[in-house]
């Protein structure tokens, strides 16, 4: 009976592990990163964008090809009243000049016997076929296409855009989430820390060896302590579900970030990061192609106003109709041509309004790539401004360790009271939240910079 309750617990506290560790998930940053590329509506309709220029591509294209088409028809009528017409003699005129003019006076002896058709129902059929080339367009047709592939590559860029703007939100809410479980370590920490002095200090006071005073400091620093561990553990959630979002999980889904280490490179920054800028910064090629698109309509405009020729071919077929008509068939072979001779300066207006636009699009180019060179100088100080940061963080951490070490030795020997003790803790508490700070701000400039550079992209 025992053996069997022990293996019946058994069951159940495995259960209950295997519960407790269902929806619990592990991610990188670069998992983070794919999770909310493959979530992210805006990345979606990109997508979407791409997918519908290319169709546009394709369908510029089939204007440089012949268009057939056919038609056809089916009449019926009903019941059509008879034809019929009485015999007559024909008349006469006293001459030809006469007759054309309608002035008949006579009756000659050549008879007209009369016409008699029985109608009843009619019905008949049509059909025709229709092939046409266009031969010249003043270039119009091209550059409607050349318009179409250069709006495909614009969809592209604007899908590295809306990339790069997702991976940099989705890192700053991966090393939210890291500094804050970091936070809550040190947190931990430095109450473990507050409870040891605390009940060193009630045994000291105890004995008689410090003061009431000393102690009450001590234990109102430890309450402000695990109101602050509250406080960020809340804030550990809160962080949690931020990434929950971004990445499209449920906002309750116990996500934790793999990165235990923040690792902190000072890697080489080439010297031209300006220049690769320029070349791959999506807002500075998106911007490049609208002018391309710009003079493509320039030249579709003018397009207008140049001759147009066209040639063509058809075919015919009508069935036959009783009483009236046998069937007949036609075939037929057409060339046209459209010259424009005068339209009041139209073309030179419209044309003239284009080019107006297209320079409108060099300057706004020409401002994009001042203002995003400043923008990558910019996140380059920041860069390096982090990582000197981060030194200084470091340094001022290792001498927060001595000075608690030293100032604990210096307490339990009595050459220092519980004031300096609880100010070296404090000390060593606020030196280690600065240096996970610096490390996570680190971490952000850098994606900031890659972005600023164009290289944070999926």
């Amino acid at each position: 009976m025992k053996l069997l309750k022990f293996k019946i617990y058994t069951i159940l506290a495995v259960s209950l592990i295997s519960f407790q560790g269902i929806g619990q998930e592990t991610l990188s940053l670069q998992e983070s990163r794919k999770l909310a590329l493959e979530y992210n509506q805006r990345i979606k309709i990109a997508d979407e964008l791409i997918s519908e220029s290319q169709s546009n591509v394709k369908f510029a294209f089939t204007h440089f090809l012949p268009n057939l088409s056919a038609e056809g028809s089916y009449n019926y009528m009903h019941d059509i009243d008879d034809i019929s017409l009485p015999g007559f003699f024909l008349q006469t005129a006293n001459s030809l000049d006469e007759a054309k003019l309608g002035n008949f006076t006579g009756t000659s002896d050549v008879y007209f016997p009369g016409l008699n058709l029985e109608m009843g129902n009619i019905d008949y059929y049509s059909a025709n076929l229709n092939l046409s080339q266009p031969i010249y367009t003043g270039g119009k047709i091209r550059s409607n296409y050349n318009m179409a592939k250069l709006g495909s590559d614009l969809s592209v860029f604007n899908r590295q855009l809306e990339a790069s703007e997702v991976i940099l939100e989705t890192d700053e809410a991966y090393w939210n989430l890291v500094s804050v479980r970091e936070r809550v370590k040190v947190a931990g920490k430095y109450v473990e820390m507050l409870n040891q002095l605390v009940t060193d200090l009630k045994n000291a006071f105890d004995l008689e060896l410090t003061t009431k005073n000393e102690l009450l400091k001590a234990q109102v620093q430890l309450n402000q302590a695990k109101l602050d561990l509250f406080r960020i553990k809340n804030a550990h959630v809160l962080s949690r579900m931020a990434l929950c979002q971004v990445i499209g999980r449920d906002l309750k889904s116990e996500i934790t970030a793999s990165d235990t280490i923040i690792m902190v490179e000072n890697k080489h920054v080439e010297t031209n990061f300006i220049q690769k800028a320029m070349q791959q910064r999506p807002e500075i090629l998106m911007l490049g192609k609208q002018v391309e698109i710009d003079k493509q309509e320039e030249k579709s405009t003018l397009a207008d106003y140049l001759p147009q020729l066209g040639v063509g071919a058809s075919y015919g077929y009508t069935s036959k109709i009783e009483s009236l008509m046998d069937s007949r068939q036609n075939l037929s072979v057409q060339a046209s041509l459209k010259v424009p001779i005068f339209h009041w300066n139209e073309r030179k207006h419209r044309v003239a309004a284009k080019k107006y636009q297209t320079k409108q699009r060099k300057l706004q180019l020409d401002r994009t790539k001042d203002l995003i060179s400043l923008e990558v100088q910019q996140a380059y100080f920041n860069l390096q401004e982090a990582y000197e940061q981060k030194k200084l963080a470091e340094i001022s951490m290792s001498q927060a360790e001595e000075n608690v070490s030293i100032t604990k030795n210096s307490f339990y020997e009595g050459l220092a009271n519980a004031t300096e003790m609880l100010d070296a803790q404090a000390f060593w508490q606020q030196a280690h939240t600065e240096l996970i700070d610096s490390k996570i701000n680190f971490k952000l400039k850098e994606s900031s910079f890659l972005k600023a550079i164009g290289e944070l992209a999926d």
